[in-house]
């Protein structure tokens, strides 16, 4: 099995600039007496193997990789650079032109996503395995995150040029990173400051929570969980006439209680295209909007004020972290049978753990 192993490592590092590199250097090595240039190339290809082969094995444990056929693991090792980082060093920064992607070996870095206003967000954390920089080369864009070094790291690089050239683009099967993590970014843009409520208006929404049979179904919520979501809540208003939700809209980012007033809720028919039926009122100390952030999917309905209105807010980023948030042992649990499915394996740890 070794001699097998080895024979592929050779193979591989025979067919790439290192051999070149090898025989240039042997050349210049010429001059000294014939038996030790021997042992000082023999030395130095034995260590440029090693150096290959742990590369080429922990490649092989990238999820991400793991797809790919095993005949062309060695070729993209091959083509990997090492690279290092201090701790604190900006890797890939938003908005440059992208021409590397990266794979962590060693160390961990952080994910920030800058809004329109220049307010930098934390919104993932990379661990050994996890990659990135792959939204650039596949999409010819800009780097759409800043990624910096936690900590001493170390990764494997390969160029743009490398990257079209293994056409890795049609061999990887990459994450849908603006699904997993963009969502909840840019809901966190419209995020607006709590508003101080009374001791009447906390206990609405209480009960507003508790009444929603679709929360309720999904996760019992204990006094603090109860008070935390209350505590972020903002109060908006809207006129008469008001849309505030639109049927089929993908762009779901909040979840409402009405404290004054009233809205309509209208489903489109589906034998009269344009037209809408009103099918339910919601009134003060109602909810509504949960369903599409529960589930990620769009609108079900369009809701509209009836008449001048008052509602409490709260954002997807919010709802989801304190609405659904599980133990850290059953998120540990749930995780690791998620890392199970072959699906998923493309996906980051933090993803996962969103997920």
């Amino acid at each position: 099995r070794r001699a097998g192993r080895a024979a592929v490592v050779g193979l591989a590092m025979g067919c790439g600039g290192s051999s070149e590199k090898a025989a240039g250097q042997g050349a210049q090595k010429g001059n000294g007496a014939p038996g030790q240039n021997k042992l000082a190339d023999k030395k130095e290809h034995n260590t440029t193997n090693k150096e290959f082969e742990a590369r080429m094995l922990f490649l092989a444990q990238v999820p991400l990789m793991k797809r790919l056929p095993k005949d062309q693991q060695p070729i993209v090792a091959q083509n990997c650079d090492t690279v290092d980082f201090v701790k604190g060093q900006t890797i890939i920064t938003q908005g440059e032109e992208g021409n590397a992607f990266f794979v962590i070996k060693v160390g961990e870095a952080s994910v920030h996503i800058k809004d329109d206003k220049g307010n930098s967000t934390k919104i993932a954390v990379l661990k050994p395995g996890d990659y990135f920089g792959e939204t650039a080369l596949l999409r010819n864009e800009v780097r759409t995150a800043t990624i910096v070094a936690i900590e001493q790291l170390q990764a494997f690089k390969i160029t743009r040029e490398k990257f079209q050239e293994l056409q890795l683009h049609e061999k990887l099967q990459f994450a849908n990173r603006r699904a997993a993590v963009g969502g909840g970014a840019n809901a966190e843009k419209t995020a607006k400051e709590p508003d101080h409520k009374t001791p009447e208006e906390r206990s609405l929404i209480a009960e507003a929570v508790k009444a929603n049979e679709y929360l309720q179904s999904i996760q019992a919520l204990d006094d603090s969980r109860m008070q935390s979501f209350i505590d972020v809540m903002w109060k908006e208003e809207f006129k008469q006439g008001h849309e505030i939700i639109t049927e089929g809209d993908l762009n779901a980012h909040f979840f409402y209680v009405v404290q004054e007033g009233a809205f309509e809720i209208m489903v489109s028919e589906a034998q009269d295209h344009g037209s809408s039926q009103v099918v339910s009122v919601v009134e003060k100390g109602g909810s509504f909007g949960e369903l599409a952030l529960l589930y990620f999917v769009p609108r079900a309905a369009t809701v509209k004020a009836k008449v001048d209105s008052k509602v409490w807010v709260v954002d997807r980023p919010n709802f989801k972290r304190i609405l659904m948030k599980v133990s850290d042992k059953k998120l540990k649990e749930y995780a690791s049978f998620l890392g199970r499915v072959e699906l998923l394996n493309p996906l980051l740890d933090e993803e996962r753990n969103e997920l």
